[in-house]
């Protein structure tokens, strides 16, 4: 995940083979979509961030 943050401009999600989201680097920490988030934090790291971005650090 921390290579797609990196250098990914353009970020494709697929669930069940097909295209479930697509947006920036930026755009993946906002999006309402419940299997992009479940993805994006399943790590402890990317937890701790989506903490910190919910009090607005």
């Amino acid at each position: 995940m921390n290579s797609v943050m990196e250098i990914g401009e353009t970020i494709v999600f697929l669930k069940d083979g097909l295209i479930a989201w697509e947006g920036g680097n930026k755009e993946i920490f906002k999006t309402d979509n419940e299997a992009v988030t479940d993805f994006v934090y399943s790590s402890d790291l990317f937890k701790k961030v989506r903490i910190a971005q919910n009090e607005g650090f």
